[in-house]
Protein backbone atom coordinates (compact mmCIF):
# COMPACT_ATOMS: atom_id res chain seq x y z
CA UNK A 1 0.00 0.00 0.00
CA UNK A 2 1.11 3.48 -0.75
CA UNK A 3 0.49 6.73 1.03
CA UNK A 4 -2.95 7.81 2.15
CA UNK A 5 -5.57 5.79 3.93
CA UNK A 6 -4.54 2.39 5.13
CA UNK A 7 -6.38 -0.49 6.65
CA UNK A 8 -4.51 -0.92 9.93
CA UNK A 9 -6.48 -3.86 11.25
CA UNK A 10 -7.91 -6.39 8.82
CA UNK A 11 -9.85 -8.24 11.55
CA UNK A 12 -8.98 -11.44 9.71
CA UNK A 13 -10.52 -10.38 6.39
CA UNK A 14 -8.62 -10.97 3.17
CA UNK A 15 -9.32 -9.39 -0.19
CA UNK A 16 -10.84 -12.65 -1.42
CA UNK A 17 -13.09 -12.99 1.63
CA UNK A 18 -14.24 -9.39 1.29
CA UNK A 19 -15.05 -9.92 -2.37
CA UNK A 20 -17.09 -13.04 -1.59
CA UNK A 21 -18.88 -11.29 1.29
CA UNK A 22 -19.61 -8.28 -0.90
CA UNK A 23 -21.58 -10.50 -3.29
CA UNK A 24 -23.82 -11.82 -0.50
CA UNK A 25 -24.95 -8.40 0.74
CA UNK A 26 -28.41 -7.44 -0.51
CA UNK A 27 -28.27 -3.70 0.16
CA UNK A 28 -26.16 -1.85 -2.42
CA UNK A 29 -25.01 0.86 -0.02
CA UNK A 30 -23.61 -1.73 2.38
CA UNK A 31 -21.94 -3.67 -0.44
CA UNK A 32 -20.31 -0.39 -1.50
CA UNK A 33 -18.83 -0.04 1.99
CA UNK A 34 -17.26 -3.50 1.76
CA UNK A 35 -16.01 -2.73 -1.76
CA UNK A 36 -14.35 0.41 -0.42
CA UNK A 37 -12.34 -1.58 2.11
CA UNK A 38 -11.51 -4.29 -0.44
CA UNK A 39 -10.20 -1.79 -2.99
CA UNK A 40 -8.07 -0.04 -0.38
CA UNK A 41 -6.65 -3.38 0.76
CA UNK A 42 -5.79 -4.14 -2.88
CA UNK A 43 -3.65 -1.01 -2.93
CA UNK A 44 -5.87 1.57 -4.61
CA UNK A 45 -5.68 5.15 -3.40
CA UNK A 46 -8.67 6.67 -1.63
CA UNK A 47 -9.16 9.23 -4.42
CA UNK A 48 -9.35 6.41 -6.97
CA UNK A 49 -11.87 4.49 -4.86
CA UNK A 50 -13.93 7.65 -4.39
CA UNK A 51 -14.10 8.22 -8.14
CA UNK A 52 -14.81 4.57 -8.92
CA UNK A 53 -17.62 4.19 -6.35
CA UNK A 54 -18.95 7.76 -6.64
CA UNK A 55 -18.27 8.55 -2.99
CA UNK A 56 -16.79 11.59 -1.29
CA UNK A 57 -13.24 11.19 0.00
CA UNK A 58 -14.40 11.97 3.55
CA UNK A 59 -16.90 9.12 3.28
CA UNK A 60 -14.03 6.82 2.38
CA UNK A 61 -12.17 8.01 5.49
CA UNK A 62 -15.21 7.31 7.67
CA UNK A 63 -15.54 3.78 6.30
CA UNK A 64 -11.86 3.10 7.01
CA UNK A 65 -12.20 4.41 10.57
CA UNK A 66 -15.26 2.26 11.17
CA UNK A 67 -13.58 -0.84 9.77
CA UNK A 68 -10.30 -0.28 11.64
CA UNK A 69 -12.08 0.08 14.98
CA UNK A 70 -15.05 -2.27 14.69
CA UNK A 71 -14.32 -4.68 11.86
CA UNK A 72 -17.15 -5.75 9.58
CA UNK A 73 -19.81 -5.11 12.23
CA UNK A 74 -18.56 -1.56 12.72
CA UNK A 75 -18.47 -0.97 8.99
CA UNK A 76 -21.99 -2.22 8.33
CA UNK A 77 -23.63 -0.75 11.44
CA UNK A 78 -25.79 2.25 10.66
CA UNK A 79 -27.64 4.49 13.09
CA UNK A 80 -30.98 5.75 11.89
CA UNK A 81 -32.68 8.88 13.13
CA UNK A 82 -35.44 8.12 15.59
CA UNK A 83 -38.01 10.11 13.64
CA UNK A 84 -40.75 12.35 14.86
CA UNK A 85 -42.73 11.40 17.94
CA UNK A 86 -46.33 10.40 17.40
CA UNK A 87 -49.13 12.78 18.26
CA UNK A 88 -51.30 10.04 19.71
CA UNK A 89 -50.77 8.03 22.85
CA UNK A 90 -50.81 4.23 22.44
CA UNK A 91 -54.37 4.17 23.81
CA UNK A 92 -55.53 6.82 21.33
CA UNK A 93 -53.86 5.00 18.47
CA UNK A 94 -55.62 1.77 19.43
CA UNK A 95 -58.96 3.61 19.54
CA UNK A 96 -58.38 5.03 16.06
CA UNK A 97 -57.54 1.56 14.74
CA UNK A 98 -60.70 0.08 16.23
CA UNK A 99 -62.82 2.88 14.81
CA UNK A 100 -61.23 2.51 11.39
CA UNK A 101 -61.80 -1.23 11.36
CA UNK A 102 -65.45 -0.92 12.40
CA UNK A 103 -66.13 1.74 9.72
CA UNK A 104 -64.30 -0.33 7.11
CA UNK A 105 -66.36 -3.43 7.94
CA UNK A 106 -69.58 -1.41 7.84
CA UNK A 107 -68.80 -0.33 4.28
CA UNK A 108 -68.70 -3.94 3.18
CA UNK A 109 -72.17 -4.63 4.63
CA UNK A 110 -73.94 -1.60 3.15
CA UNK A 111 -76.58 -1.41 0.44
CA UNK A 112 -73.89 -1.56 -2.26
CA UNK A 113 -73.07 -5.08 -1.19
CA UNK A 114 -76.78 -6.00 -0.93
CA UNK A 115 -77.39 -4.73 -4.44
CA UNK A 116 -75.05 -7.39 -5.77
CA UNK A 117 -72.11 -5.04 -6.49
CA UNK A 118 -68.87 -6.34 -5.14
CA UNK A 119 -67.10 -3.91 -2.83
CA UNK A 120 -63.32 -4.00 -2.81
Amino acid sequence: MGKGLQIKNTHGWTVECLQAHEKTIQKASMARRVATIRLLMQGDYAIQVAELLHLHRETISEYVKKFNTGGMEGLLHREYAPGRRTYLSPEEEQEVRQTWNSVHFLKKDTAVNHAGILAF
